[in-house]
């Protein structure tokens, strides 16, 4: 339920919705659950620890942000309204979360997206930190799931993420990372240019194929080069975007909301790069990768690596070409070689990619549906 006034609000139900978050960066997939909330009519008041700076704007339309401090943020008007439910998106306030719901007699909602693999797969400095981070996460997890209401997670590969959480809450929904549906529905515009587009969007970092990408771009024959075009768009490590900008012919877009890349690509022939390296994270991915389903949203073949579900999930749809999960340049050359020459393929897996997205189950209204459907949400 969307107004004219470019809000979303859907009028006022009286009720707000407390969302507690480990940083103020708001991403994705966190902006998608306050949209849809927005949506529905709820007010929304974020709290975060007071990490890095407030970012609002990866939702699809704009939140209705009234007022931010150092800890909160305030989308449409809170005050003189009564606390429906809380929400909960970083593991490490989940204490504090269960601690609030139960002052205020509501439900509380966990989502659990990325930080349990992050810290207890990959973590970022030493083996020690690792483990720390590993045993913190599964010592919250079972301490405070049973008082959760709720629990949505991402997909992992074999439902890993999910046999997890069920360890001590039943009640445990898989919510996959499909884009709104908004994506698929965007407007053709006439060509800006012939050329064939290969871009990313999403955190720039190695492990993502980033550096790859340039590598093999600028390997192509020069007349292939002269036909095509690499384009990133995300923030991350500040040393590889620096090293990025000194190539000559790859292009480096920041601060990117999901408008501005829609934008782009409506006017433009892109292919789409989900390049994961073969971390443990990331043998792990499923339906979790978003950029995957946004690429294929628009109508764009991708260029993968070999990593968790992509195999079985883009062969089976006819929707891209697959490269090893090592980044191998070699291959990445070939792979846009041949997107750039076989121009039947390409328009056929574009094909499949649209018709794959046109299902309504491919939607992120689709699985904002499931949480509703549970009744735990209700105003």
């Amino acid at each position: 339920m969307v107004d004219d006034s470019g809000t979303g609000l859907a009028g006022n139900n009286g009720s707000y919705v407390l969302c507690l978050n480990g940083s103020r960066i708001v991403n994705k997939r966190m902006a998608m659950f306050l949209e849809c909330l927005q949506n529905d009519g709820y007010s929304v008041r974020v709290f975060s620890l007071p990490r890095h700076r407030w970012v609002l704007d990866k939702s699809e339309r704009a939140l209705d942000v009234r007022r931010t401090n150092a800890t909160t943020a305030e989308i449409g008007e809170v005050s003189g309204r009564r606390l429906a439910a809380v929400f909960c998106f970083h593991w490490s306030v989940l204490p504090l979360a269960v601690v609030r719901s139960w002052l205020g007699r509501v439900p509380l909602i966990y989502d659990e997206h990325d930080h349990y693999e992050l810290n207890t797969l990959e973590g970022a400095g030493s083996g020690l930190k690792l483990r720390i981070f590993s045993w913190l996460v599964r010592w919250i997890h079972r301490c405070s799931l049973p008082w959760v209401a709720l629990v949505t997670c991402i997909h992992l590969w074999n439902q890993t993420l999910l046999k997890h959480l069920q360890r001590w809450q039943s009640a445990v929904i898989e919510l996959h990372n499909y884009p709104a549906d908004l994506w698929r529905k965007t407007l053709r515009q006439p060509l800006a240019s012939d050329r064939l587009c290969f871009v990313y969007i999403g955190g720039v970092y190695a492990e993502k194929g980033c550096g790859a990408a340039a590598e093999a771009f600028l390997s192509l024959p020069a007349d292939l080069q002269s036909r095509a075009e690499l384009h990133i768009f995300g923030d991350g490590n500040a040393d590889l975007i620096a090293a990025l900008r000194q190539r000559v012919g790859v292009a480096v877009h920041n601060a990117v909301t999901p408008v501005i890349f829609r934008e782009f690509a409506a006017q433009r022939r892109c292919v789409g790069l989900a390049m994961l390296a073969g971390t443990a994270r990331y043998r792990l991915v499923g339906t979790n990768c978003t950029k995957l389903y946004e690429y294929l949203a628009l109508g764009m073949p991708v260029i993968a690596t070999t990593v968790g579900e992509f195999p079985e999930q883009i062969s089976r749809a006819g929707v891209g070409l697959l490269i090893a999960d090592d980044l191998n340049v070699p291959d990445l050359v070939a792979a846009m070689t041949q997107m750039l020459q076989d121009t039947a393929a390409y328009d056929r897996m574009s094909e499949n990619a649209r018709l794959l997205m046109d299902r309504e189950e491919m939607t992120w209204e689709h699985e904002w549906s499931k949480v509703l459907t549970t009744g735990v949400l209700s105003k």
